[in-house]
């Protein structure tokens, strides 16, 4: 498939420039995003169905809501409609802070755990103070949980979190509060080949050890202050 290439500048996508277009369809900053709705992911992972009224926005702040109505437990998921692959992934959120679910930033292609398989993610475990990175290549993945209170963090507050994919592999950083500066925290010295397409979604996980807590039937809003992606190919 021709994969359309994003302008060289960096694009900054600012909430605040969010339209709609469409049922499920979002424009901003030149780029187009599709709400997920009326679906389940399949596998053991997820526990809600995706729907496009749990995705609005709140003075220019993006919030996806994860809730449990009488036993029909119900999320929110945005994904790009452009592909992309090389470059910088910058995002300023806060996880819903509810144990067992996720607030996430992350790219992804293809069909879960096979060869066409690539992802690279920022994942917000509720119920924890940890970053969840991963990255699968092929269908193999390889995960690191990072306590981000060792750098000053907390997942619930609005904090500032980055992937960078290059020819070589994938560095992830966080902004620190105790030094005012992005720190490295992770690199993965292992290529990513596939152009992928960008999330983000609030999910209740259906896994009792992903993240390491048990959903308590708690709304859950998870927000986005603002998203970027700088290209480099």
């Amino acid at each position: 498939m021709k994969m359309s290439k994003l302008p060289v500048m960096v694009s900054i996508l600012l909430l605040s420039g969010l339209s709609a277009q469409g049922a499920n369809a979002w424009g901003w900053s030149g780029l187009e995003w599709s709400k997920s709705d009326g679906w389940k992911n399949g596998g053991a992972e997820f526990d809600c169905t995706w729907k496009a009224n749990n995705i609005w926005t709140e003075n220019g702040r993006l919030v996806l809501l994860a809730k449990n109505d009488g036993g029909y437990k119900t999320c929110g998921e945005l994904r790009s409609t452009r592909y992309m692959r090389r470059g910088r992934y910058e995002v300023q959120m806060s996880a819903a802070g509810v144990p067992g679910t996720i607030t996430s930033f992350f790219t992804y292609t293809g069909t879960a755990g096979t060869s066409s398989h690539y992802e690279v993610d920022i994942e917000l475990m509720g119920g924890t103070n940890l970053l969840h990175t991963n990255v699968w290549i092929g269908g193999v993945q390889h995960p690191m949980d990072i306590d981000v209170g060792q750098y000053g963090l907390s997942i619930w507050k609005m904090e500032r979190y980055a992937f960078s994919i290059d020819a070589y592999g994938v560095t992830w950083q966080v902004f620190s509060r105790d030094t005012n500066e992005w720190v490295t925290v992770r690199r993965v010295d292992r290529p990513v080949t596939s152009y992928m397409q960008l999330f983000m979604n609030n999910w209740i996980s259906a896994n009792p050890s992903f993240p390491p807590s048990s959903y308590n039937d708690m709304p859950a809003y998870g927000k986005y202050d603002y998203v970027g992606f700088s290209p480099w190919e």
